[in-house]
């Protein structure tokens, strides 16, 4: 006597899959039992019910170590290097007047690394939706570039650089369109 397909697999099962399983099981039907020698006991088949409860519950589990592994991460994240060693604020200029921006430069890490996260707020759309950029400057010239970004309609964005350089070496920090030398803000 074969055993009977609803019994099996329940009532709650998605139709496609019902009709994958049951052709499976038709399968199985007629080819039959393997040889006795083979089958040296009965096996005994777990209700759906426990198989959905073990489902469940090792989702569950996943889900916790998953957000065990986000939460660690972010107190990670947050203990190293998130002290501020300081912050410099931006004007705009002419192109830019009503522009304004502010960079809070992070404890440098341990590779000489300096984490920053650059606030700016009205800087005007930029030509053909290039990206703006992050620039220290030595003598008035573009002299290392700390990053690029892209700013919301109304010209702000909130933005984590980063500056592995001597800031000693600089004379101060200027945002530029990019492929333009002309300053937009400046600190």
């Amino acid at each position: 006597m074969s055993p009977d397909f609803d019994e099996l697999v329940g009532g709650d099962i998605d139709p496609g899959e019902r009709a994958r399983l049951e052709r499976v099981h038709d399968l199985l039907v007629a080819v039959g039992p393997p040889p006795e020698s083979v089958v040296e006991q009965p096996v005994q088949l777990r209700p759906r019910r426990r198989r959905r409860t073990a489902v469940l519950a090792f989702a569950a589990a996943l889900a916790l170590a998953v957000a065990s592994f986000a939460l660690g991460a972010v107190v990670a994240d947050h203990r190293g290097g998130s002290n501020v060693d300081f912050t410099q604020a931006m004007t705009g200029t002419a192109s830019a007047t009503n522009a304004t921006g502010s960079i809070a430069v992070f404890e440098i890490d341990t590779a000489g690394n300096w984490p920053m996260e650059l606030t700016v707020h009205g800087l005007p759309p930029a030509a053909k939706g290039r990206p703006f950029e992050l620039w220290l400057t030595r003598g008035g010239k573009l002299a290392a570039l700390c990053g690029s970004f892209l700013t919301s309609t109304d010209g702000s964005a909130v933005v984590p650089l980063n500056a592995p350089y001597h800031f000693d070496d600089y004379d101060s920090w200027v945002i530029v369109e990019e492929g333009s030398d002309t300053p937009l803000l400046t600190t």
